[in-house]
């Protein structure tokens, strides 16, 4: 289930018009993911938000999928880290935390 969307650019131009909705996205440097996030409101606040970051300058590119719920963004995150632990060995570069994996049928 890895993130096949487009590649965008890591400026503020492009991060401005991503999406103000729910989901999960990838942040990467050339071609490699560095940290897996995700929003249950915007997406498109999160990026802004990491372009800010100075642990973030040197990201190039991020891409998203978008969700309908934003409990399901959490779910999708959790999928991912746990896919590119399995592939990788260990988390992302720059993540510091990985999310539980919960879903919104677990109550």
């Amino acid at each position: 289930m890895p993130l096949t969307g487009k590649l965008r650019a890591f400026n503020d131009e492009v991060a401005k018009k991503s999406p103000n909705e729910p989901g999960a996205y990838e942040l990467l440097y050339k071609d490699s993911i560095v940290y897996i996030g995700s929003s249950s409101v915007s997406i498109r606040s999160r990026i802004l938000a990491h372009r800010q970051r100075k642990k973030f300058m040197k990201i190039t590119y991020f891409r998203y999928r978008i969700v309908e719920w934003g409990d399901e963004a959490i779910d999708v995150e959790a999928k991912l880290c746990q896919n590119f632990k399995k592939k990788n060995g260990n988390k992302p570069r720059l993540q510091e935390r990985t999310p539980a994996n919960r879903s919104i049928f677990d109550w």
